[in-house]
């Protein structure tokens, strides 16, 4: 099993999905690990500046209590 495949388990990809990448044969299911892998991080990122973005509607001083208080 590929480390991508072990990162998406450990992420908590769903398990039909998970049985599907590993059906495939190993370098597809390799590539197609990293592809979701590569999908997620762009997805985090994408969110995260959208986050702060949003959080700069208000003002600095409450900004960091704001920030804890709706995403933890």
């Amino acid at each position: 099993m590929s480390d991508s495949i072990q990162s998406l388990k450990n992420k908590g990809l769903p398990a039909d999905a998970l049985a599907f990448i590993e059906s495939l044969p190993a370098e597809q299911a390799s590539k197609l690990a990293d592809a979701v892998l590569a999908a997620m991080q762009t997805k985090d990122r994408r969110v995260e500046k959208a986050m702060n973005n949003a959080l700069n509607v208000v003002p600095g001083p409450f900004r960091r209590p704001v920030k804890k208080m709706l995403f933890g």
